[in-house]
């Protein structure tokens, strides 16, 4: 799903990507926050495929870094997370555990309780547990 948020001018590019590891608090009292950081969730990754032009210079401007905002389209990328089930193939829907990522280092920020899996990367051993590392979906 699309969203439409605010980032600095010179990251403004089609195809780049950012992380958003957490909300800084001063964000919270930005006037821009519901269009801004306000549509993003922290521990996500996401790329920008569309610049929204802007007709003359943006009023907008960051209270963080003082930058120029300007409205982009993102979308949210897949998370490359372990799951811990008997099986799994590509477009199963799961709950996720938080507890699975003892044996491999998941993504920082708030992880997703519910994931559809895209690909399946590998399968690995931790203990007497089998895993397998996919590329995945959040679905909230």
């Amino acid at each position: 799903m699309a969203i439409v948020t605010l980032v600095s001018k010179p990251q403004a590019k089609v195809n780049g990507s950012f992380r958003v590891f957490k909300i800084p608090e001063d964000c919270g009292r930005c006037k821009l926050y519901d269009i801004c950081m306000g549509r993003l969730k922290p521990g996500r990754v996401y790329r920008i495929i569309e610049v929204r032009p802007l007709k003359y210079p943006s009023p907008y401007r960051c209270l963080l870094n003082g930058d120029e905002m300007v409205p982009v389209v993102v979308e949210e990328e897949n998370l490359i997370l372990p799951v811990k089930l008997p099986y799994v193939i590509e477009g199963v829907v799961t709950s996720f555990d938080k507890s699975w990522c003892t044996c491999y280092p998941c993504p920082t920020g708030a992880l997703p309780s519910k994931v559809k899996v895209v690909k399946v990367i590998e399968r690995r051993q931790c203990g007497n547990e089998q895993f397998f590392i996919v590329e995945a979906k959040p679905l909230d």
